[in-house]
């Protein structure tokens, strides 16, 4: 079953669209090109869309991008998806602030309620905890850690004993 054939387009003749398609590294952009590419070679939209696995309809609205705009109607479009509740810089300074926390603390952990309680008195949001995480993970910190040191703790008698300790065969 063969679709119609469109008229001609434009432009694209002046890509090689399988070249472009091999250096793209965006997952998006190279499907796009694989696309043109088979339209090149002479197949209709559909067995295009066919073959890149999409439907007929996306390649015909990649075609009218690319009809007017050129091969820069191909590139992602900003604005996909949620926007984030903290901003990137914003997101730093909440690493340093638990970072700082964590030096004052005599003892114990930092956990995910103390980090809430400082996000939401500063930006006024009310994050989830794996948004929470997410925005640590971004800032540079890490929650798998060791065991704290309780801050009463001798280190010298805890060697002691660990050397004196007979180990279970």
């Amino acid at each position: 079953m063969r679709g119609r054939k469109a008229q001609p387009i434009p432009g694209l003749a002046e890509h090689d669209f399988a070249k472009l398609a091999k250096r793209e590294k965006n997952a998006r952009k190279r499907i796009r090109f694989l696309a043109f590419a088979h339209i090149v070679d002479g197949k209709s939209f559909s067995e295009a869309a066919r073959i890149v696995k999409v439907l007929p309809r996306t390649v015909i609205t990649w075609i009218s991008k690319f009809r007017k705009n050129g091969i820069n109607a191909l590139n992602e479009q900003s604005g996909r998806g949620r926007k984030r509740k903290i901003e990137e810089n914003d997101e730093e300074a909440i690493g340093a602030a638990v970072e700082e926390m964590q030096k004052k603390r005599e003892g114990g952990r930092i956990r995910g309620g103390d980090v809430h309680k400082i996000i939401e008195a500063h930006y006024g949001v009310n994050l989830s905890n794996g948004s929470l995480y997410r925005v640590l993970h971004r800032a540079g910190l890490s929650w798998i850690t060791g065991r704290s040191q309780h801050p009463k703790a001798d280190v010298k008698m805890q060697e002691g004993f660990k050397k004196t300790l007979k180990k279970k065969c």
